[in-house]
């Protein structure tokens, strides 16, 4: 299934939706957003997750600067181009403004504001303290309440309970694909797929991976672990990877990992008598997203060692690491250096690779990539 295909069906899936009297809750990707309370109030939660290219970037810049964070402007560019591949954004009711990072918060109030949507507030602590715990339960008892006034309807603790544990079971899902001997761009679009679908995709996914299980890996490919920034849908990197001679054999961001290693254990719902504090603990346990402080970079490069040393172990080949970094995107960018710096330290291959959407960098994307690969 190529892209197009993929947005159509999604258009067609969210038409149904809507027809059944649903609104549609837009949010930019990042790993704190409630889609389970989304869920839970009867809504359909829709990450945008998908990248861009000259025009979506170009087109941004009559609301934002050039020197925003490359995926916020394609997100902001797919509203203002209208492209007719991306037509079920028009589906979109509310839209929340988050505070992931400086661009998320100006990308979304813009999207809110220039182009219609009713928002919805959501703020998130970078710290992990009983204080911050705290202000994240009162920012998702403030989101349940607007949900519920805008829908009349009482969230009921046994409906988040159980949207919460339809969501466990997807992530475990996806972790048991991650785990598996696939190709690279395979585990991708089932991840693209899943992250837009959420549960509703569970009773087709077994389909999907027995489809994909048909193509075989060339033994000579390099095998790679990605980090930083995720592979978005319509973005052309992975490509350049597979193409150059690569695998990525594990996707550690948004669109793999950092989403389904939030799974919730199946203790501390049975010990939950409120679903929300469900959703707090969850957040303390995120401990490896980029927006947890101070300790990212340790918990990072810690992780990275440790699933390369598990992985050459397990499969005798040693593991090169990309880290993605989308132009202006100063979550990753400001500890690049360092992380590269202290992976090397520990014998492990790494190519920093900052870039935006543009297609005149393919050329030289492809040349860089293909060198690191020669290299490992």
């Amino acid at each position: 299934m190529d892209n197009f295909e993929l947005l159509s069906e999604y258009y067609t899936f969210l038409k149904e939706k809507k027809g059944e009297g649903k609104k549609v809750v837009a949010f930019m990707s990042h790993d704190n957003i409630p889609e389970e309370l989304i869920d839970a109030a009867g809504f359909v939660p829709l990450r945008m997750i998908f990248a861009g290219n000259d025009e979506l970037m170009d087109a941004s810049h009559d609301f934002l600067s050039p020197s925003t964070c490359a995926f916020a402007q394609s997100c902001i560019g797919v509203f203002s181009v209208k492209p007719e591949r991306y037509k079920f954004l028009g589906l979109i009711d509310y839209f929340i403004v988050s505070n992931h990072c400086v661009s998320d918060i100006c990308a979304s109030e813009v999207i809110a504001k220039y182009f219609n949507i009713q928002r919805l507030n959501f703020y998130v602590s970078y710290t992990k303290t009983e204080n911050s715990l705290k202000y994240f339960k009162i920012e998702l008892l403030d989101l349940k309440r607007e949900l519920e006034e805008i829908t009349g309807t009482k969230i009921d603790n046994q409906d988040l309970m159980d949207s919460i544990k339809k969501y466990n079971i997807l992530k475990k899902k996806l972790l048991e694909i991650s785990n598996l001997t696939l190709k690279g761009s395979q585990k991708l679009k089932i991840f693209h797929k899943a992250m837009l679908y959420g549960p509703d995709i569970l009773p087709k996914l077994d389909n999907i991976i027995l489809e994909q299980l048909q193509t075989q890996i060339s033994e000579e490919s390099k095998d790679i672990l990605l980090t930083g920034c995720s592979i978005f849908i319509d973005d052309y990197l992975n490509d350049l990877i597979e193409e150059g001679g690569g695998n990525v054999v594990f996707f550690d961001t948004w669109v793999g990992f950092n989403y389904y290693y939030q799974i919730i254990d199946e203790k501390a719902i049975n010990a939950s008598e409120d679903s929300i504090d469900l959703l707090v603990h969850r957040y303390e346990k995120n401990i490896y997203g980029d927006h947890s402080v101070p300790n990212f970079l340790e918990r990072k490069v810690a992780h990275i060692e440790n699933f390369s040393r598990n992985y050459e172990r397990k499969t005798g080949k040693k593991i090169g690491v990309i880290n993605h970094i989308i132009k202006f995107c100063d979550h990753m960018s400001i500890m690049s250096s360092h992380l590269k710096n202290q992976l090397k330290e520990k014998g492990i291959y790494v190519l920093n690779l900052e870039r935006d959407y543009s297609r005149a960098n393919r050329g030289q994307l492809s040349t860089r990539i293909e060198a690191f690969l020669e290299m490992m």
